[in-house]
């Protein structure tokens, strides 16, 4: 057998991109146009140069600057069938409308639809000249009591709308296309984010670095708000009294200059990198529309209740809030800065109260509270409306603005989550009417998850810390002969991963990292496959094949299941590459993990026989590949024990560095005292120190992260949550 000698290799790539909100899939039917037809192809005026930099100085301001990323310019119009576009009949026995609208030199085009009734059979789709990046189809269930309807920014300066009916519809006029937003700055990352040649500050920090570990659940309560397809903020997901799951998203009132807005507003969860490096998320978790309850300008928040109850493959959680006056010691801001990946932000210090003044908020006195210096990560344009967390992860402030940016992370405000609660008596300038519908008079309330069992969802991956993916070659006496995530010369056909995930697990789909990806045509495809097996795949449990075409270089991609996959507790996930045409190259980023005992993940089929990558190589280095797996219905270990948390039992430090101390005022059974890391798999622990009431566990050698320790307490057990930084 030939031995490789992998070596890592970085490359700049031109993109191509899919994403989805919620839609039922799918491609549009081919129509032959005549490109002579008038009415079929708009062209907006020329965007002239001076607004656009008025627009990109006016997010650059530091002198107190509101937080929100106009990224767009507006042009309002009037397209509906009726008056624009053309209808063709198809051998298909449908009704197609088409319009094609132009916007020279934009970066992505959005639109906004009024009178937005689609018929009961109608399907409407959105994509690109390259044809490689698609929206829909939208149908009948995406209409609103608002008749409105936003959608996500699509790549390139031309786009297409289509709209198919069935041929004994006839020409329905079902919507008008109100506005087309000219995206001026790149908001698409794989445009490279060219934001005055900026993405996000290299000073933010990733939302699953490790240090973000124990945050790791409240993460999925933020998004990323699109608001009426012009500006970027962030919000939150957040709990009422009533527990009832009803979708109210907290932002900022800044980002709504008008209250209507909201219905045109895009909302993206689970929009983040994977892990702690800067690789674009995909924005496919998102949600149109929402109806405004409450805004107040003085206090600068916004509540709105989203039009469509967060799906469980979203991972929703509900984050609770504390209302009350008192100041934590310390505090963090999860955000999407430049409309870029989920980032954190720690201040180890606490807030002070403060009265933050702009052109438009006027904080009544000690409205905000002030951010005096941020010790990791910072916000930017973009954050605006984020929520501050205290450390029982409860919101007590959404960001105004300031002058905080990462070669000076000082003075950001934050308005107080306690004065938005009740300082006007008007229920629609107040969080209180909305957030205690119960009238429990409760000053905080804990987050939530609501979804149990089978809509129980996690994401789940390798990636560490320590971890950075490139495109991994093979080199043989010094020829490059493809990629060991992808395709080659050397009889590899499948890349698959290794997982162990305890419980009777549900897969939802799977996320890869794209690396390389040059298409000539349309006809390129993988097939995702998932296998039970022990040390190697055995038996095959599920296949999907997949049109590459339309995925985007340099960011996940994923790929939800159609049926339900039900693997055993060790498992395979990964791609064959068979069906990708010889003239084409695809291949997703890797991590080569060249130290000694490290974990290998990689198993390859080659030419028939399936291998682990640590045996491929002469180094016997080990690999992992960039991918994220949606798995529902695992077991969970929680910070809720079976009874309620007893008072007298004390575990610290918390985070700690070595040690770990469990005190009790029952005796401790040292010989049942257990960690578990997040997906549930005991760790195994040494004991420093035995004492009737008094137990000392080393976690030296453990990766970093987040942990649950649980031990007996009477007839109950007691689990609670712990961070381990060795640092």
């Amino acid at each position: 057998m030939r031995s490789y000698i992998p070596f890592l290799i970085l490359l700049i790539l031109i993109c191509n991109s899919v994403s989805a909100q919620l839609s039922e899939g799918g491609f549009p039917l081919q129509v032959v146009a005549l490109k002579s037809a008038d009415r079929a192809f708009v062209k907006m005026p020329v965007l002239k140069q001076r607004v656009v930099d008025a627009a990109i100085a006016a997010n650059k301001e530091s002198d107190n600057q509101l937080k929100a990323l106009t990224f767009a310019h507006a042009f309002n119009v009037d397209f509906r069938p009726s008056n624009s576009g053309v209808w063709y009949s198809t051998n298909s026995g449908f009704n197609v409308w088409r319009i094609t609208i132009s916007s020279e030199n934009a970066y992505s085009l959005n639109l906004i639809f009024n009178d937005f009734e689609l018929n009961d059979k109608g399907r409407l789709f959105i994509y690109n000249e390259e044809n490689n990046h698609y929206l829909g189809a939208f149908t009948s269930q995406n209409n609103k009591n608002s008749h409105k309807f936003a959608v996500a920014p699509v790549a390139g300066d031309v786009i297409t709308v289509q709209y198919e009916v069935p041929e004994d519809e006839g020409t329905p006029d079902d919507f008008a296309i109100s506005r087309v937003n000219h995206d001026f700055m790149g908001i698409l990352k794989f445009d490279r984010r060219p934001i005055n040649g900026e993405a996000a500050g290299e000073c933010n920090v990733d939302i699953n670095c490790e240090i973000g570990d124990s945050w790791n659940q409240l993460k999925d309560a933020v998004c990323r708000l699109i608001v009426d397809g012009r500006e970027v903020c962030s919000g939150t997901l957040v709990n009422n009294t009533a527990e009832n799951k009803k979708p109210y998203v907290l932002s900022a009132s800044h980002c709504y200059d008008e209250w209507g807005l909201a219905e045109t507003s895009v909302y993206t969860f689970n929009y983040e990198s994977p892990y702690c490096a800067p690789l674009d998320g995909d924005p496919i978790h998102s949600l149109s529309g929402a109806i405004m309850k409450a805004h107040y300008d003085s206090l600068d928040f916004a509540l709105v209740e989203l039009d469509d109850l967060p799906p469980p493959g979203f991972r929703p959680y509900y984050a609770g809030w504390d209302r009350s006056p008192e100041l934590p010691d310390s505090s963090v801001s999860i955000h999407h800065p430049m409309g870029d990946v989920k980032k954190i932000s720690f201040d180890y210090d606490a807030p002070e109260y403060a009265t933050f003044t702009s052109s438009t908020i006027k904080n009544p006195t000690n409205g905000s509270l002030n951010i005096l210096r941020w010790e990791e990560g910072v916000t930017e344009v973009g954050s605006s409306g984020g929520a501050l967390f205290n450390m029982n992860e409860q919101v007590i402030g959404t960001l105004s603005g300031g002058a905080a940016h990462c070669g000076n992370p000082v003075n950001d405000y934050f308005a107080r989550f306690s004065m938005q609660w009740d300082y006007s008596s008007d229920s629609t300038k107040q969080l209180k009417y909305w957030l205690d519908p119960i009238g429990s008079g409760d000053l905080s309330l804990n987050g939530k998850q609501f979804n149990t069992g089978d809509d129980l969802c996690n994401a789940f991956t390798h990636l560490t810390d320590a971890d950075e993916h490139g495109n991994i070659a093979i080199v043989i006496s010094g020829e490059i002969e493809g990629y060991w995530g992808g395709t080659n010369s050397v009889g590899i056909t499948e890349i698959v991963e290794r997982f162990a995930i305890d419980g009777d697990e549900i897969l939802d789909g799977v996320s890869f990292g794209v690396g390389k990806l040059v298409t000539q045509n349309r006809n390129s495809r993988i097939t995702v496959k998932v296998y039970n097996g022990k040390s190697f795949p055995e038996v095959l449990l599920y296949s999907k094949e997949v049109t590459i075409d339309n995925w985007a270089e340099d960011a996940m991609n994923f790929v939800g299941f159609d049926e339900m996959v039900a693997p055993s507790d060790t498992f395979f996930v990964g791609l064959e590459l068979s069906a990708v045409n010889a003239a084409d190259t695809f291949a997703i980023y890797q991590s080569l993990r060249d130290y000694e005992n490290a974990d290998n993940h990689l198993y390859l089929l080659q030419n028939g026989i399936w291998q682990s990558f640590s045996l491929l190589n002469t180094q016997n280095y080990a690999m992992v590949n960039v991918m994220e797996l949606v798995a529902c219905d695992y077991r969970v270990i929680t910070d809720t024990p079976v009874v309620k948390q007893p008072e007298n039992v004390w575990i610290y430090p918390n985070p700690t560095a070595s040690e770990l101390n469990i005190e009790s005022d029952k005796e401790i059974d040292s010989e049942n005292v257990v960690v578990y890391n997040l997906i549930g798999q005991e760790m195994r622990t040494s004991i420093s120190q035995r004492d009737p009431y008094h137990v000392k566990l080393n976690l030296l050698g453990k990766t970093p992260g987040v942990y649950f320790v649980r031990f007996p307490y009477g007839n109950a057990f007691v689990t609670r949550k712990i961070s381990f930084v060795p640092w």
